[in-house]
Formats: structure tokens, sequence, C-alpha cells
């Protein structure tokens, strides 16, 4: 249990660390935000079943991390030219409406009251009492609540970073920026990792 704590505590640093690089305009928003959800970023899951990666306490931040990490891998390898702090804010942040209502302090993911639904590995559900709406409006939603500028191609990268294959993100295909491929791209391949 120690031992899990110090892994959690140790990712959080990092994840703080790695937020301070989204650029010198919105540093002071970017430290708000995440000193606001403190306790809850630290917490959130990142997936709701137990097969999946991240589907445990402190498993956005680490999901976060990988994320960012391996878009900065791609982008380096490949000569992709993209601001570093885009990558830090897109990697970082596409997934914080995972956390829920940064208002009414509701988790998006709370534990799984059924003993049916936890015997078939379903750890969380969703929390009926939030407003529905899909993990990247919700995330930018957050990012706005809490003054976070973006740039347009930081907004459409979160706004597509579930993929082409969803019906709202068509409309980008062909011509989506170098950070939602980026983007999509890091997701696929640190999920990838997970699975062999």
């Amino acid at each position: 249990m120690e031992d899990q704590l110090s892994h959690l505590q140790s990712r959080y640093e990092k994840f703080c660390k790695l937020s301070q690089s989204s650029g010198e305009n919105r540093t002071a928003e970017v430290k708000e935000m995440v000193e606001s959800l403190g306790d809850r970023l630290l917490m959130c899951p990142g997936s709701l079943n137990e097969g999946q990666p991240w589907s445990r306490p402190g498993g956005l931040i680490e999901q976060s991390i990988g994320v960012t990490m391996k878009m900065r891998t791609i982008a380096k390898s490949l000569e992709i030219d993209v601001p570093t702090e885009s990558l830090v804010i897109v990697g970082l942040f596409h997934n914080i409406g995972m956390i829920g209502g940064p208002l009414s302090g509701e988790d998006y993911l709370v534990e799984q009251d059924s003993d049916w639904h936890r015997k078939q590995g379903r750890l969380y559900r969703y929390n009926e009492h939030l407003p529905k709406m899909p993990i990247a409006h919700r995330s930018l939603h957050v990012l706005q609540h809490f003054g976070v500028r973006l740039s347009m191609d930081e907004w459409v990268a979160i706004a597509t970073s579930t993929g082409p294959s969803r019906e709202e993100n068509r409309f980008y295909i062909g011509s989506e920026p170098d950070l939602s491929v980026l983007l999509t791209q890091a997701r696929q391949w640190i999920l990838k990792g997970h699975n062999t």
C-alpha cells in the first residue's frame, strides 16, 4: 500500500512538472487547474474496466504522461514541427474530462456498487448525476472553466481525440492538424504497448 502511494505521488509530481511546460501565457491557469483538482486528479482512474489499462486510481495521470511522452517521441522522430507547449497541453489534458464536474466536484467515474458488474470486471460506473457529454467535450469544458486558452489546433486535437472513426470527428478527416494526428497515434501506441 505504501509503495502504491509513493508511486502515485511520484507520477503526480511528474505530471505537475510537465504541466508547467504549457507556455508562459497560460502557466498560471494550468497551475491553478491542477492544484484545484488536486486529489481528484491524483486518484482519477483512466478507464472503467479491470481489463483495460489505467483502470486504477492514478490511471488518468499515468495515461496522460504516457501520451505526452509518446507524442514528443513521434514528433521528434518524424521531424514534425509542433510547439512543445501544444504537445504538453494536448497530451496531458485531452482526457481531463474524466475528472467530472469542475464546479460541482462530482466525479465522472464512481465506484461500481453492483456486485454483478464488479464480478464482470466493471470497477466503475458513469455518474448519472453529471450532464451527459463526451469525454473530449468535457475536457474542453474543464479547460475553459479554468481559463486555459487553446490554439485552434489544440482545440481540434482535443475535440477529435477519440479518433476519426467517431461520427462527430469525421468532418475533420483529411484536414486535421498535425497535433491531432500525433495525439491519435500516441494514444494508439501506448494502448498497444499495454496490450502486448
